[in-house]
């Protein structure tokens, strides 16, 4: 996918291995679905996408105001929020 304004960029960490991820806002409907769509991490995001069993949580790191969160992906929407963010994948299911 070529770069352009309307992208947004930023890296999935998962088992010492980085992926960049150029993606579009609301092409997926949550970072859980881009994850799992395009990672393909087996046993992550194995519910019903609803935020009760917490297998796709995440580490969200951003780079500008240095701050980390964990949250689940279900909940988080692809946006500009992501953008230059790193995503950790603990890969403990």
């Amino acid at each position: 996918m070529p770069a352009n304004e309307n992208t947004i960029l930023f890296k999935v960490a998962y088992q010492g291995r980085i992926t960049e991820v150029h993606t579009y806002p609301n092409q997926y409907y949550s970072l859980m679905t881009l994850i799992s769509d395009q990672l393909a991490i087996p046993g992550f995001g194995l519910c019903c996408g609803m935020g009760s069993c917490g297998t796709c949580l995440v580490q969200i790191s951003n780079g500008y105001h240095h701050v980390t969160r964990n949250v689940l992906a279900c909940d988080v929407q692809v946006n500009d929020e992501l953008a230059n963010a790193l995503v950790t994948i603990s890969g403990v299911f």
